[in-house]
């Protein structure tokens, strides 16, 4: 009998797969390595209040890349996010002044306070008081994303605000839309999400619901998994010092700093809109 051929001892390694970053899903940022179902939970009551109780859980792992077999989603293994140095200003204060103007923040309530980033305060301030120069009446509308996975970049942020853009500019026909996101994540298992806050002309708006849906047109998937959750009177009709001041305090809460950090030392914590004074013509 003849013997037969000894088999090379070594392995052979598969070549890495590409990230997808379109296909996989236009509208993330975050990723957990959960293979089996996602969760697909319904709304879930938000409160700012405390830096714990909104969490909730979308997966119990992490993943970089996305693969479609036989339309099951696959999701491998990614890099552990580690948390880079942020060299940003910390305030622990209940307020911040901006442009001589004193707004109330949100460092959360009882003895026990989380740090704001005043960087990040002073970007979303700015962007709102411009759009109050624009427009006599500034609708403000916070909402948050949730997926169930991490991404170490924000490339599905971009894609989720053009198609979100696309829709309002679609449906009202603004000319410019301000806007503020935050990026946090809180550790394997507790979900990466994204903070949200608008600014729109009001005076094309007669209520929230409408946007509302286009946000969730924007993000949710059939799939599951990508979700936005209920959050308790989440928009305002801005024309006046009191709303402005409420406005301002609750669209404070993207700045803290529990949660930031974890991410690319390339990738953002956040990012705002570039709105710009309108220049007054000569006469």
């Amino acid at each position: 009998m003849s013997k037969l051929p000894k088999l090379n001892s070594k392995l052979c390694l598969m070549p890495k797969a590409t990230p997808e970053t379109e296909d996989g899903f236009d509208m993330t940022v975050l990723t957990h390595e959960r293979i089996d179902e996602v969760t697909t939970a319904g709304p879930v009551p938000i409160h700012e209040s405390d830096e714990n109780e909104w969490l909730f859980l979308l997966s119990s792992s992490e993943a970089n890349v996305t693969h479609h077999t036989n339309n099951v989603e696959t999701i491998p293994r990614p890099k552990k996010l580690k948390r880079t140095v942020n060299r940003k200003r910390v305030t622990d204060k209940g307020s911040i002044t901006h442009h001589d103007k004193t707004y109330q923040i949100n460092n959360g309530k009882g003895r026990k306070k989380f740090g704001l980033f005043t960087e990040i305060l002073q970007r979303v301030i700015e962007q709102f008081e411009i759009a109050r120069i624009k427009w006599k009446r500034v609708f403000v509308l916070r909402f948050d994303l949730h997926l169930p996975t991490e991404f170490n970049h924000n490339k599905q942020m971009t894609l989720f605000r053009k198609r979100l853009f696309q829709k309002l500019k679609r449906e009202y026909g603004f000319k410019q839309i301000g806007f503020c996101w935050a990026r946090e994540y809180h550790g394997k298992g507790k979900g990466q999400h994204y903070h949200w806050v608008l600014f729109l002309d009001g005076g094309l708006i007669r209520h929230s619901s409408r946007i509302n849906d286009m946000v969730r047109q924007a993000w949710e998937r059939p799939t599951g998994g990508y979700h936005v959750p209920t959050i308790k009177n989440p928009f305002y009709f801005v024309d006046s010092e009191e709303t402005a001041q409420a406005a301002i305090y609750r669209a404070s809460y993207l700045a803290k700093t529990r949660g930031k950090g974890y991410r690319e030392k390339q990738t953002k914590d956040y990012q705002c809109s570039r709105l710009k004074p309108t220049k007054k013509k000569r006469p």
